[in-house]
């Protein structure tokens, strides 16, 4: 048993009746049972999430990035996995244009086959074979240039910045 469960336990043992005694010195006693079990019920609930049954305090197993990637692919492109199980980013929208390589526009519904699979001149490279940040980094703002495409928090259509492109887990 931790220090931290000791203070936990001791906290709620002074909050839920304090709560209690300050509200029936109004007169508001519904109020106070209402008050002191919604207490009771919150300090259960937040007790079984961060205390194990022996009251140690449970340790996070795996650390969370930050700050989170949201998105793999440049601003308004789609991440797909094709058949061969590598992943590219495509157009479905039609945002890409203005850039001396337009990215075409990708439509998964007008296939012939079962799997859509984008053909070269719709499919955006996620560099994904390079593997030193850097270099993957400025191989995708070229690509981006060049396709007239923006990409939060790495090329804004002007100007680079010094943040890396977000792998894809098991890629």
């Amino acid at each position: 048993m931790q220090l931290t469960f000791i203070f936990y336990i001791f906290a709620a043992f002074i909050v839920i009746p304090g709560t209690f005694f300050i509200l029936a010195m109004f007169n508001k006693f519904l109020a106070a049972g209402i008050a002191s079990l919604g207490m009771l019920v919150l300090f259960i609930l937040f007790g079984l999430q961060f205390f194990t049954v022996d009251g140690n305090y449970v340790q996070q197993t795996t650390p969370i990035n930050w700050p989170p990637s949201v998105n793999y692919c440049p601003d308004y492109l789609s991440l797909l996995k094709i058949s061969d199980g590598s992943f590219v980013c495509v157009d479905t929208v039609g945002v890409a244009n203005g850039g001396s390589s337009t990215l075409q526009y990708y439509n998964p519904n007008n296939s012939v086959t079962g799997t859509p699979t984008p053909n070269e001149s719709q499919k955006f490279n996620l560099h994904l074979d390079i593997s030193d940040d850097t270099q993957r980094t400025s191989a995708i703002v070229n690509d981006c240039k060049t396709k007239g495409l923006t990409f939060e928090g790495i090329y804004d259509g002007l100007k680079t910045y010094n943040n890396t492109v977000p792998r894809i887990p098991n890629a």
